[in-house]
């Protein structure tokens, strides 16, 4: 009898939850919150990315010393102008002018809609974290791999799949990236922010601008977790509020598919070395 009871109250459980879940499923269909946040897993796959109140490390962003060091327009076009060099250094000539135009209508672009200078109290901050895998067990080891990594050096055989490079130029002050919204069909050319490194923090600062040649406008900070626990890419970014689920689509394809890629390249190479 004993055995009996514990049978039907065993079932009586899970009865309970299959209707409790059944009930979940439900709610979440009608929910419009809970079927956008299934719209953008669907479009980009989230699960390395947290946006605004789901951030969990609460990076405060670029330090003062940082942002004394970043150039102001003149200073900075003047380095833009001639990180062409660089860009040849990395890429292919054809991407020469592309990165050029392409950071005019950026400019073009941010000043006149998404973030207009004369309507900035009007925009919203969107938050972003994104944890991304990079060989090393200990915070050195991964800063160790990160400045060639972050250079203009080339790509070891086994990363040559990344599609994403961002590349900083200590000595212009820039931060460089070319970005893969769809691998190879959407492929942005190079575009260049301010860009520092904080040797007390041991992290890279990126700050764009509205006149900047970047597609957003805000901070990222590159570097170490605060909890020591692994490599993230932070920032905040100014946008329109009815704008923000473009801003996150973008965000997931861009990095998601990057921190995707970093892991199994790591993984790859891992299992090489291990056979």
């Amino acid at each position: 009898q004993a055995i009996l009871a514990q049978a039907i109250l065993t079932q009586a459980i899970f009865n309970a939850r299959e209707r409790e879940r059944a009930q979940g499923s439900t709610q979440e269909l009608c929910s419009f919150p809970q079927a956008a946040a299934v719209a953008m897993y669907c479009l980009g796959h989230p699960s390395k990315t947290r946006f605004d109140g789901a951030c969990t490390q609460n990076v405060s962003g670029p330090s003062l010393a940082s942002m004394s060091r970043v150039n102001g327009p003149l200073a900075f076009y003047r380095q833009y102008a001639a990180s062409g060099s660089d860009v040849l250094t990395m890429y292919h000539c054809a991407l020469l002018p592309l990165y050029y135009i392409f950071g005019l209508l950026y400019v073009v672009l941010k000043a006149l809609i998404l973030n207009p200078p004369c309507l900035q109290c009007f925009l919203s901050p969107l938050r972003v974290e994104v944890d991304v895998d990079i060989p090393g067990s200990s915070p050195r080891e991964r800063m160790a791999f990160a400045k060639p990594w972050y250079s203009t050096a080339p790509r070891q055989p086994q990363y040559q799949n990344i599609w994403l490079r961002a590349t900083h130029l200590p000595e212009r002050s820039l931060w460089m990236e070319l970005q893969a919204i769809a691998y190879p069909w959407l492929v942005l050319p190079p575009q260049s922010a301010s860009g520092v490194f904080d040797h007390d923090r041991q992290e890279w600062h990126i700050v764009s601008s509205w006149w900047t040649p970047f597609m957003v406008a805000g901070w990222v900070v590159v570097g170490e977790r605060p909890d020591q626990n692994g490599w993230m890419i932070a920032g905040e970014f100014q946008c329109w509020f009815f704008l923000k689920w473009l801003y996150k689509w973008l965000i997931v394809r861009i990095l998601e598919t990057y921190a995707d890629q970093m892991a199994t390249s790591i993984s790859t190479y891992d299992d090489t070395l291990a056979e």
